[in-house]
């Protein structure tokens, strides 16, 4: 194909648009090429911006508020996805159109090799930026293997200018390629998309689809007439009013995932996006800005994440923690402050290194330009100060905030107690704990014999166990309030010595304080007096090491004060610091509804009595993920399945390990489970069994149950609730080990 006829004919092609535009009665100015694809990309850069934002910081708060804002924010950055990066890159091809007429040379070192340059620098300035913030939720790879292999396999959020490089090389191979045959191609591998052939949400899969996107804009975009033609705004109202409805359709009937459809809402919001486009420039004071912020993408694009990055370490953990009214307002407020606020930092910073004549950041490093630069600089007497100085101040921050944010550290001096097995640990652990209420004065003897029919079963290296009360005197502290229907649960100061043959117990739970700190602390010091230990507290990891297997337990609960069970972000972090800690994590987690028909385990939300107790399987498999080895569910008062996750045992509820007077007034909630566990050093399961016990809501303490019935219930429950992953108790109470069942 003559490459100078089809310029000529793309150039009359615009002229005879923009006199056609020009002499309609009444019709708007002509809207250039390069105004409306500017404010295009100003548009979609900024929505870029706020979908990191929403994803990737403000859905990651523990939002407390009751109100669901925060989903309404998460449903808008969802529904801009699907048109967002093929739109982007459509215009970038587009754009290219002129690029590609030009020799070789114009285009492989200003295109090709300058965005591989790039990719390869900002790729490693991410890498530096979020060694320090695990937790943020990122493609960008953390280690050198992970750089080698994301260059080659998996490309990171910088992915964009790896894309172009290929895309150009690519694009400029296929130049003297009849466009006919480009466009069957690129039909071809739409249709193949659509059919699922190729997967378009791996990152290869996704580089084939966004090609033809690119591909289009490049060779076929500049010969199309109708950017400018009227009527425009009657084509963009329709064309947004059918992908909101494409959109709508596909999250109710859940079809996003069929082959085909992710394809074709993305094609529709591309159409949108075009229809819109030439309408951007004329919208009064927006237009101005998003033209100029099209021009400045580049660095916007590679700098916000670095960015977010630090914010969301201000951020998250204190909005996660602060009260509703805060809370209340940050959630409507945040998405739009924050994009805002990140889009003009970049822009500022960009201009900072620009002053600096650190080109080298956007471009190819150039031994002229940098000469002249930095000549410049020196005989203004100042060098270039002002990049090194905003460096620093950003490399101080970010080591504030993770200084900040770090759990405390291992102790210098762990207790040391003998194990059974060398290089193994095995674990006792039973549910919720009431020992005796001196409010309802059951049983007779205030627990001195409690345990006594159970207690040889306390065997193992370290027993554990839910204590959901307060053991101490009486101080004055009414949580009631005088309601009748609060319960507040206490022990008698002398009821803690009758807890012997326990070696660990989790307060992380809603009955701990109901005498209020002064009682938390006294149930402590108590409990330390006769040799138990307690977890719970925030932040607070309780090692001790046996046999020479370093065991480290965490406690987590719904509630404030504690590590809460809804902060998967600081779930994260805390078992995460104590894997690092020691060879086993075991953790305590209170969660979930309760009462006798609790006793499923689903995906989502569970609330009760209007607090939020968190999502279970969530939690769990994030903890797991995290380096947890054992997760102790408790909280339902009634027993629930149990799964196996990544080769570690998750039980979501062992219910009630006796009454006390109060728990069992259902004969659902009269159950409970003595669960033990044998763990090698590096937490892979040894073996493990479960003990059924049962008690009378007349006297509250906990009797072994010859029927089994604690293990049946689990079992059940297992099956129904996790039927390929769920963790089956033999007969004679033994766990099927997976490999066992041929799983």
């Amino acid at each position: 194909m003559n490459r100078s006829h089809d310029h000529s004919t793309s150039r009359r092609l615009r002229t005879t648009t923009k006199r056609r535009v020009s002499v309609s009665e009444g019709s708007p100015a002509p809207v250039s090429r390069v105004a409306w694809g500017d404010a295009a990309k100003g548009l979609l850069i900024v929505l870029v911006v706020f979908w990191h934002v929403v994803l990737k910081t403000y859905l990651q708060v523990d939002w407390r508020i009751g109100i669901p804002i925060p989903g309404v924010w998460g449903l808008a950055s969802d529904m801009i996805w699907p048109f967002l990066m093929p739109l982007f890159l459509f215009l970038s091809g587009y754009f290219a159109a002129d690029a590609l007429q030009r020799p070789w040379a114009a285009v492989l070192r200003p295109r090709v090799l300058r965005f591989l340059y790039l990719y390869l620098l900002w790729t490693l300035i991410h890498m530096a930026a979020m060694w320090a913030f695990p937790d943020f939720p990122t493609l960008v790879p953390r280690s050198v293997s992970e750089f080698v292999e994301a260059l080659t396999i998996s490309p990171p959020n910088t992915w964009y200018l790896y894309a172009l490089a290929l895309y150009f090389l690519v694009a400029k191979g296929l130049d003297r390629v009849p466009r006919w045959l480009l466009i069957a191609v690129a039909g071809a591998a739409s249709v193949a998309v659509a059919a699922g052939l190729v997967d378009v949400v791996s990152n290869r899969g996704s580089l084939l689809y966004n090609l033809v996107f690119f591909l289009v804009g490049a060779y076929l975009a500049p010969r199309i007439r109708s950017f400018t033609a009227r009527p425009r705004r009657l084509v963009a109202a329709v064309l947004i009013a059918g992908y909101l409805m494409a959109y709508a359709l596909m999250r109710v009937t859940g079809t996003e995932l069929m082959p085909g459809v992710w394809p074709a809402v993305s094609v529709l919001g591309v159409a949108m996006g075009l229809a819109v486009a030439p309408l951007l420039p004329g919208v009064r004071l927006l237009g101005p800005v998003l033209t100029w912020l099209g021009a400045r993408t580049l660095p916007i694009y590679l700098i916000h994440m670095p960015l977010l990055v630090l914010v969301d370490a201000a951020l998250v953990g204190p909005l996660s923690d602060s009260g509703n009214a805060v809370q209340l307002v940050a959630a409507v407020l945040l998405p739009v402050v924050l994009t805002g606020g990140l889009v003009a930092a970049c822009v500022l910073l960009a201009r900072l290194t620009d002053r600096d004549g650190a080109a080298w950041l956007w471009d190819l490093p150039h031994r002229r330009s940098v000469a002249v630069s930095t000549g410049a600089s020196a005989l203004r007497g100042r060098g270039p100060w002002r990049t090194p100085v905003a460096v620093l101040v950003l490399g101080a921050l970010g080591a504030g905030l993770a200084a900040a944010a770090a759990v405390p550290a291992r102790p210098a001096e762990i207790p040391d107690a003998a194990g059974a097995r060398a290089g193994e640990v095995s674990i006792g652990a039973t549910g919720d704990i009431l020992l005796y209420d001196v409010g309802h004065g059951i049983p007779d003897d205030r627990g001195r014999t409690y345990f006594d029919d159970v207690r040889s079963w306390f065997t193992q290296d370290l027993v554990t166990g839910n204590l959901e009360q307060a053991i101490t005197d009486d101080t004055g502290y009414d949580k009631c309030g005088g309601s009748d229907s609060c319960l507040a649960f206490r022990s008698e100061p002398d009821a803690a010595g009758h807890l012997r043959g326990f070696d660990i117990l989790n307060q992380a739970n809603n009955h701990s304080h109901d005498y209020g700190r002064e009682g938390f602390d006294e149930t402590r010091d108590l409990l330390r007096d006769v040799g138990i230990d307690a977890v719970g507290e925030r932040n607070e990891i309780v090692t001790t090491r046996i046999g020479g297997v370093t065991v480290a337990m965490v406690g987590f609960a719904p509630y404030g004060g504690f590590n809460r069970v809804t902060d998967l972000r600081h779930v994260r972090q805390v078992v995460r610091a104590a894997a690092a800690q020691a060879d086993i994590v075991i953790v305590h987690a209170h969660m979930g509804a309760e009462g006798p028909d609790a006793d499923a385990v689903t995906p989502g939300t569970e609330v009760m009595f209007g607090e939020n107790r968190g999502d279970p399987i969530a939690f769990a498999h994030v903890a797991v993920d995290a380096g947890a080895d054992l997760v102790i569910g408790h909280g339902p008062h009634v027993l629930r399945g149990a799964e196996l996750y990544r080769g570690r045992l998750i039980a979501y509820s062992l219910g009630n390990f006796g009454g006390g007077g109060v728990f069992g007034a259902e004969e659902e909630t009269r159950y409970g489970a003595y669960l033990s566990v044998t763990l090698r050093a590096d937490g892979t399961l040894v073996d493990g069994g479960l003990r059924s016990v049962r008690f009378d809501f007349a006297g509250g303490a906990p009797q072994p149950d010859p029927t089994g019935r604690a293990a049946e219930l689990m079992n059940e429950r297992g099956r129904r609730d996790f039927p390929t992953t769920a963790a089956i108790v033999d007969g004679d109470g033994s766990l099927i080990l997976p490999s066992s069942r041929g799983g």
